[in-house]
Parts: C-alpha cells; structure tokens; sequence
C-alpha cells in the first residue's frame, strides 16, 4: 500500500514515484467541467476497444484528477467500479500548473473586445509574457501587440466565467475555437497560423484544491497539468474495472499479475510514440 491507497505497480521516475493503482471511481474528484463533444467521442473509443489504455493522473493525497476528467467521466457513464490511476504527489516541485489558451484563425480587434466586454480593463503591455501579474487578469495576444485585460471581480471563478462568456461569442461569430500551450499559441501567432489568442487567468495549485473543497469545479480547459513522467499502455480491460464483486485490494492484486506480465519500456522526452511527440518521459507497457 501507499498511504492509505492499494498499490499494483511503482515506477520509480526521475525526482517522482509513479504508483499505479485501481482506484473505486466514485472516489475520485474532478477539478474541471468536461466538453460533451469530446466526452462522446471518448466513450465510443473506450467501449470499441474493450479496454483503459492509459491511466489516469491523480494526486494520492486528495484523489483529485489532474488529468483525465473525460477518462473518468467516460468510465462512470458505462458503470466501471474502478479506475486506473497513476498516483503522484502533487505537493512535488516536478508538477506544475500551466494554462491552455484559446485560439481563433480570424483576428479581432482590440476596440471591438473594449465595446463588447466593457467590464473588462484592458492595458497594452510589452511582448512579455512576465507582464501578466496572475490573479484574475488575462493574457490577449493579437497582431498589433499584446495586453493585460483585468477583471473587475476579484477571484478565479469569476474570472473563467467571463473567460466563458468571451469564447461562446466566438462560436457564436461563427469562429472554431483551438486550444493550444502558451509557447505553441505566441509561435503560431507569429507564423499567422492564427489571429487571436486568449489565455486565461492563471491557477495554482491552492485554488485546485480550495475549488474541490467547495464542491465546485473551473470551466473546461482552465488547467494544464504539467508532469514530468506518465505511464501508457496499461490496457485493463472493461470487465476488470466494472467488477462489483471482488474487493479493492484483490483488484489490484490481479492489476499487478497483468502489469508484471508485460515489459517496460522508457520514451526519453521530445521523442515520438504512436505519432506523438511527448515533452516528458513516457513509460510505455509492452506485452511481450
């Protein structure tokens, strides 16, 4: 065991334990909404395949999903009892907490924003991006320079719902929104690749925390969960994680019968694997 939590299989990554577990789905806390679209497409995958490819990420004091919010909804709409997890501790100093920004190929104009979304205060800022003092203010690039908009209601929440509101006005302009990492978003906006980029207030790791205390969850897409290591190709079947019968220690007892059958096999960051290219060690299990 680990704390308080079964254990079927650790890796031992640079700087960070990787304890791979089942954990009872029902357990687990989701931090963030989930987008039916992608929920839907997810689910079909999931159930085609027959098996939980890769485990979710998930803080091993607090049980809070740090990434794989549709995983788990997904397994809790077809009945699985039990999730794949990979426990980490989220206190480390190796995870940290980004942004993903949205994105639009059609530019807009900073005075149109000004007219639109007059509760918002908006200062041009130099080209860096340490500009932006955090809180509830957001980041806005667009192709004359970019600024600081502040909201005028202290606090995140409110914050991401006014993030909320400014990006259902661009789908209701007719605009396909495209959720990209801050670097990639301020490169592609120098290609010309797009022409509007906004990133949302920045989180850390308190308000994750203090948000699931208070049995309320951010807007889709507010967080982007940094870890330096994650496993793959743990392939659980569905039958296993809908068992109702056996207990939480038994389920993993059979986790790390199936997981020791296989080999281990470590991906060095910024190599490819199954067409992706991963910033972070990747450690893929390999039946043999």
């Amino acid at each position: 065991m680990s704390g308080s939590h079964f254990v079927a299989y650790t890796i031992p990554s640079d700087g960070l334990r990787l304890d791979i577990a089942l954990v009872e789905t029902d357990r687990l806390l989701l931090h963030e909404e989930t987008i039916p679209e992608s929920l839907e497409q997810l689910l079909e995958e999931i159930e085609r395949d027959g098996v939980l490819r890769s485990p979710v990420i998930v803080d091993r004091e607090s049980l809070v999903v740090l990434d794989g919010m549709h995983r788990v909804e997904a397994l809790r709409s077809i009945g699985c009892r039990f999730t794949c997890v990979c426990l980490v501790d989220y206190q480390s100093r190796e995870i940290k907490v980004d942004r993903w920004c949205r994105v639009t190929r059609r530019t807009v104009r900073i005075e149109e924003l000004k007219e639109k979304f007059s509760e918002l205060d908006t200062y041009k800022i130099s080209l860096r991006k340490s500009d932006v003092r955090g809180g509830a203010d957001f980041l806005l690039m667009l192709n004359d320079g970019f600024y600081r908009m502040v909201s005028s209601e202290s606090g995140i929440l409110p914050a991401l719902e006014i993030m909320a509101i400014i990006e259902s006005w661009l789908r209701e302009r007719g605009d396909k929104v495209g959720y990209e990492t801050e670097l990639d978003a301020e490169e592609m906006l120098k290609k010309g690749e797009v022409g509007f980029v906004l990133c949302p207030p920045r989180i850390e790791k308190h308000h994750v925390l203090d948000i699931i205390s208070k049995g309320k969850v951010f807007t889709f897409k507010a967080t982007r969960h940094i870890v330096p290591a994650r496993p793959f190709g743990v392939n659980i079947p569905l039958e296993m994680l809908k068992d109702t019968e056996i207990t939480v220690k038994e389920a993993n007892r059979r986790l790390s019968q199936l997981l020791e059958r296989k080999a281990l096999k470590r991906v060095l960051p910024g190599q490819v694997w199954r067409g992706r290219r991963y910033e972070e060690t990747v450690y893929v299990f390999e039946d043999v």
